[in-house]
């Protein structure tokens, strides 16, 4: 292989990758590397495939061998930042986000990413200096303006900050949907309007709290949500014609609807939470009656006070290490004879002796069924989850555990979205110090 072929053989490669056809990519990669075995530019396209295939520790020795044979290469300082980042070293990234900026003052992507990860780290203003280092560069990069909406956001400037957060919509975190050729909203009134699901479920539960103001602004609304939450939304939001169907890629409903406008359920703020006045923190989810019956009638029959717990929740790149409570943070609890811990975890790999596990909260299909029990419960506790969203949308007393590093809805003294959430903030200290402050407060 000359030269000339190989170059053909990168461009072959990086067009690939572009299409995220990696399959097809790695032969071509491996019969380079076989030819030319210290080929940086090959090795980067390694390690890329690599780093998204989530194959960090792979990818990141990938980028550390590349960066011998081009140590200058601003690109390659990025890749490697960005491993470390998923691989959890945060200072190694940063520093190696800055090694690349000073190779090249004017390169986006290493501000992009260093305020990333000083959003991971909740370091609200650093991140917002890495953020409009990026866009100074990149008007339009939609990472660093989701990075810097979240900096807005987390200081309570909402205004602001939901400009910022409506310009990722249709970037790598915020899908957009469309129906037919209906519009964006725009927050005009008398539309017949589609509110779509365009995260997670909890973000879904979350952002509901706008759903009321946008059905009175509206002709109609129509919302297409998680099948999950379905039949708790039917209920919820009597005036608005509801659909679990934000998976399906072509809903049968959509063919006799008259639809005007679409907006993404994380964009409905933007219309109706400019300060904090704008909050009203009331709930706004109704649980089924009937099945809240049956699980009052159990938590009666223990004679003591039934507290939801929740003890981990998110993903990797969403701290679930720091959203981790163990057995023995739980102990000052699991000690108290007068209250029964009722978990809402999903997902649970081992049981702890003291706490209730009812079937409804481990991947429940239908999260009416969970809603109703915690309607029932006492109050909850725990870390960030879904289920404490969808706690404090019913109206039951919620103490968050807020860990050190947090997402920017919990980054202010207190939740203007529920007036039935507290937030107990762990800062430096060991979760099972936080559990001892709140078990003397219950």
């Amino acid at each position: 292989m000359d030269k000339n072929e190989l170059r053909e053989c990168q461009i072959a490669i990086h067009q690939l990758i572009e299409a995220d056809d990696y399959e097809n990519a790695m032969p071509l990669i491996y019969t380079v590397l076989e030819y030319y075995p210290d080929d940086a530019a090959t090795l980067h396209f390694l390690g890329y495939i690599w780093l998204m295939s989530e194959r960090t520790v792979f990818a990141y020795q990938m980028f550390r061998r590349a960066l011998q044979e081009q140590p200058g290469n601003k690109a390659l300082w990025t890749s490697l930042g960005r491993a470390c980042h998923e691989l959890e070293m945060y200072d190694d990234a940063i520093k190696f986000f800055m090694k690349s900026a000073e190779l090249d003052p004017e390169y986006a992507m290493a501000y992009s990413n260093m305020s990333a990860t000083l959003v991971q780290l909740s370091q609200w203003d650093d991140a917002e200096k890495a953020s409009r280092s990026a866009l100074d560069c990149s008007p339009t990069d939609l990472n660093a303006q989701l990075n810097l909406a979240h900096c807005y956001l987390a200081r309570g400037e909402w205004k602001e900050g939901w400009h910022e957060w409506n310009k990722s919509l249709g970037g790598k975190f915020r899908k957009e949907y469309t129906y037919g050729d209906e519009t964006r909203w725009n927050g005009s009134k008398g539309r017949n309007l589609v509110i779509y699901g365009e995260q997670g479920l909890g973000d879904e539960i979350f952002y509901a709290s706008c759903i009321n103001d946008a059905i009175r602004d509206s002709n109609k609304v129509y919302i297409d949500c998680d099948p999950r939450l379905e039949s708790l939304f039917k209920r919820s939001f009597p005036n608005a014609e509801v659909h679990g169907t934000r998976r399906d890629t072509m809903p049968e409903w959509v063919e006799g609807a008259e639809i005007d406008a679409r907006c993404a359920i994380g964009g409905l703020p933007e219309f109706y939470r400019h300060t904090n006045k704008d909050f009203p923190g009331s709930s706004y989810l109704l649980a089924d009656q009937e099945k809240r019956k049956e699980w009052n009638e159990l938590f009666k029959s223990w004679s003591k006070r039934a507290i939801g717990i929740t003890t981990h929740g998110g993903r990797k790149m969403t701290n679930a290490k720091g959203r981790k409570l163990t057995e023995d943070d739980l102990k000052p609890l699991l000690k108290r004879k007068d209250i029964q811990l009722v978990s809402l975890d999903y997902d649970v790999e081992d049981k702890i002796e003291g706490i209730y596990y009812p079937e409804c909260a481990e991947n429940t299909e239908n999260y009416d069924d969970l809603a109703a029990l915690i309607a029932e419960l006492d109050m909850v506790v725990g870390v960030p989850t879904t289920a404490q969203h969808c706690a404090a949308a019913l109206g039951v007393n919620t103490w968050c555990l807020v860990p050190k590093r947090h997402q920017w809805r919990y980054a202010q003294p207190s939740m203007p979205w529920y007036r039935h959430m507290r937030l107990i903030y762990q800062d430096n200290a060991e979760w099972i110090d936080v559990i001892r402050r709140v078990e003397k407060q219950l």
